[in-house]
């Protein structure tokens, strides 16, 4: 029996950034998030190093957030630090027998320099234990029409690597590509346990976003285990296919899936697979929810904030603020939203969050964002926002001067309320123009 933990996505560095409370400060200077993230990877570390009978850790990719793509960032200074120190918890954990392989994802890469933090940061010569293999290593491959393929003859165990490769952009070796992949077919009859470890999607069509080759996705080559990072909830894709998902969830979408690593084991004869979920999001100590709020046009900025208070008591969160228990909350205003509804709600929202955040012996809130769901399609209502543009242009003084002047009356500030009406509507109009130029082309 050979037995595998599939880990992916850790996201080391990973800040909740929009509608965060960052009036607070820890030892080592993380900011909101970013800490569960580095204990829940140390936790897990630990946990696996004490596994019984470990013979390969393998890591899918995105072990940092940053760089990545679009940022050229590197990982924070604590990110660094906890990869350090969970590689040396783990090697001397597990004496320096077990192999950890590593393949880069779409994050945690400088692409423009083509390293990675691993080697600008790990001494690898500390490792010998450690693989890594980056986009660079698989073009390489690709170029000199050679396997990328990891072989342990103790174990009888070879591993087919796959580093996460954007083709749209690489359009390139497409050609090459399609050539080289065959180098990637494991032998016929062969006694080995053959593994393919991919970083990309399944999900996007071949050269229109695909990351992952479609002989990958089909199975051509009959691996009898695929590893797959990218995706951060777990799943099983096919029988032998599988992603594990990230550590924890990183944003309000990923909340509604599950997160884990596995524990593979594969029977050296019949090669028949045993997976066990280990779900790390069940760790979690936070409420982490997106919470629905029903409301109509006669609301008035008194009962929305009742409804809103109702829930934060709902959840216990009329306590001193602490980072490690601190709330995560998304409001789902739903309903018929008129144009006074829609800044009514974003006003109301943006004055709590300030209040809520400013009284941290009061409200144990890390996190509060919201989106205005509007159902007035589905609805028959003159004042609806579906209804938005003929409002706007029939009526727009009486409501959006209402507005200001309820505005500016709780600021207590003195303005030309004439003259900032006229402005707006102004702005409004335009912003209409535009909207039908849009539509024209």
């Amino acid at each position: 029996m050979v037995r595998i933990i599939h880990i992916a996505d850790t996201h080391l560095g990973y800040k909740a950034r929009r509608g965060t409370n960052n009036k607070w400060a820890i030892d080592n200077y993380t900011k909101p998030y970013e800490q569960e993230l580095y204990d829940t990877f140390l936790k897990v570390i630990t946990n696996i190093s004490k596994v019984d009978n470990l013979d390969f850790l393998i890591h899918c990719g995105d072990m940092f957030h940053q760089p990545s793509i679009y940022s050229s960032y590197p990982p924070p200074e604590p990110a660094r630090r906890i990869l350090k120190k969970g590689l040396e918890l783990f090697f001397i954990n597990t004496k320096n027998k077990v192999p950890l392989i590593y393949i880069e994802g779409n994050h945690g890469i400088f692409r423009a320099y083509d390293y990675t933090p691993f080697e600008s940061h790990i001494n690898k010569d500390q490792y010998p234990n450690l693989y890594y293999f980056k986009e660079r290593d698989l073009i390489e491959a690709i170029k000199s029409n050679k396997s990328l393929c990891l072989e342990f003859l103790d174990k009888k165990v070879r591993f087919y690597l796959f580093p996460y490769f954007e083709f749209k952009t690489h359009k390139t070796y497409k050609e090459a590509y399609n050539n080289w992949i065959t180098k990637q077919c494991p032998p016929k009859n062969d006694s080995f346990i053959n593994i393919a470890i991919a970083h990309g999607s399944l999900t996007m069509k071949y050269n229109e976003g695909e990351t992952v080759h479609k002989k990958i996705m089909q199975d051509d080559f009959q691996y009898d285990y695929i590893a797959l990072g990218h995706e951060h909830g777990y799943r099983k894709v096919t029988r032998n296919r599988y992603y594990s998902g990230g550590l924890l969830p990183l944003n309000f979408k990923e909340r509604y899936e599950n997160q884990s690593y596995l524990i593979v084991d594969i029977d050296n004869n019949t090669k028949e697979l045993s997976i066990s979920p280990v779900f790390t999001d069940k760790d979690l100590k936070r409420v982490f929810e997106v919470v629905k709020i029903i409301v109509s046009p006669q609301d008035s900025s008194e009962q929305l904030k009742d409804k809103i208070m109702k829930e934060i008591e709902k959840y216990g969160l009329n306590t001193a603020f602490n980072y490690l228990t601190a709330a995560r909350l998304k409001f789902i205003f739903e309903g018929e939203i008129t144009v006074e509804k829609n800044w009514q709600i974003n006003e109301l929202m943006a004055k709590f969050r300030r209040d809520l955040f400013s009284l941290t012996e009061e409200y144990n809130v890390l996190q509060l964002v919201w989106k205005i769901s509007d159902i007035s399609g589905y609805v028959e209502d003159d004042i609806s926002a579906a209804k938005i543009q003929d409002y706007i242009l029939e009526k727009p003084d009486e409501e959006f001067k209402k507005f200001v002047n309820e505005k500016l009356s709780e600021d207590k500030t003195e303005y030309n309320i004439e003259k900032l009406t006229e402005f707006g509507i102004s702005a409004l109009k335009r912003a209409l123009r535009i909207m039908e130029k849009e539509k024209e082309v």
